[in-house]
């Protein structure tokens, strides 16, 4: 009877082992996407109820893409004015549909698009 536990024992750590091994998946590289503001959903996440913003932006290729914005994302407009004036306000949310921006974004491991910075073009 030992001599079974021993051996799912020693069975149960070389399979844990193994897939310690397995190689990681790629950093969130920083990608840029620029384009023309389709539309803004202003949104509320649930538990903690944190306001977030969620673009859906179009380039001039014609490609679609969504991002979303927390309000600790960084949002200037084409002066280079911080918009969330130094984090009291939701940047994002002063954004206007068809306005031109380049937002520098990471794919988060849920998929979803997180966006680090927004900068107004026009």
């Amino acid at each position: 009877m030992k001599k079974m536990f021993l051996a799912l024992l020693v069975l149960a750590f070389a399979g844990s082992v193994s897939f310690a091994q397995q190689p990681q998946a790629k950093t969130n590289e920083v990608k840029t996407f620029t384009g023309k503001i389709e539309s803004i959903e202003k949104r509320l996440g649930k538990p903690p109820k944190w306001e977030y913003a969620r673009f859906t932006l179009l380039s001039d290729s014609a490609e679609k893409i969504i991002i979303s914005a927390i309000k600790a994302t960084a949002v200037n407009d084409a002066a280079g004015k911080d918009l969330t004036e130094g984090g009291k306000k939701f940047g994002g949310f002063s954004l206007k549909k068809g306005e031109r921006v380049e937002i520098k974004y990471s794919t988060g491991p849920n998929g979803r698009n997180e966006a680090i910075s927004i900068r107004c073009l026009d």
